[in-house]
């Protein structure tokens, strides 16, 4: 995996940072910086998606907008293989391979995207439009499969806390028919 000076410093932020004193506050935390990074993801985002209104002249502006979305991936990369790491003992065989897989197929994509920002970097002119799109057509790919990842990272270590949960909200809740 490729890894920034950024998200090195992100995890040594990360490993540094308190632990909340109760379940609640660490609910309110999680939340909370789930919340900003939704926001941070969407700046970065909006930042790429510029790129491709960028002429050659702009390459500069274009190439630190490429480049913050780059480390904004990895460091997204980085937080769920740390978690995966986190939640692989509580996973079934058969789930640690889908997300080693996943986990593989994130990093062929990421090093996709990192041919593609050098291709932005070298691009004569008049190949520029091709790259530029190329760019951040593989940046998008990315995305959509971090956070499908993600997505399936939840549903992989949801079972053992959900259905504990799903079985004493049906305690508390009166029949309905």
């Amino acid at each position: 995996m490729l890894v920034t000076p950024i998200a090195v410093a992100q995890r040594a932020a990360d490993q540094a940072a308190p632990k909340p004193a109760t379940p609640e506050q660490a609910e309110k935390e999680r939340a909370g910086s789930a919340a900003e990074e939704g926001r941070m993801r969407s700046e970065i985002d909006r930042s790429v998606d510029a790129i491709r209104t960028f002429s050659a002249e702009r390459r500069a502006e274009a190439l630190a907008n490429a480049r913050r979305g780059a480390e904004e991936l990895d460091r997204q990369i980085q937080r769920l293989d740390a978690q995966l790491a986190r939640d692989r003992e509580r996973m079934g065989q058969s789930a640690r391979t889908r997300a080693e897989a996943t986990m593989a197929d994130l990093r062929q994509r990421r090093n996709t995207l990192a041919e593609w920002y050098g291709g932005l970097r070298h691009a004569a002119a008049a190949s520029w439009s091709e790259v530029r799109s190329g760019f951040v057509k593989s940046y998008h790919d990315l995305a959509a499969t971090l956070g499908k990842a993600r997505d399936e990272l939840k549903q992989q270590g949801a079972p053992a806390q959900d259905g504990r949960q799903q079985a004493e909200e049906q305690q508390d809740r009166p029949d309905t028919p």
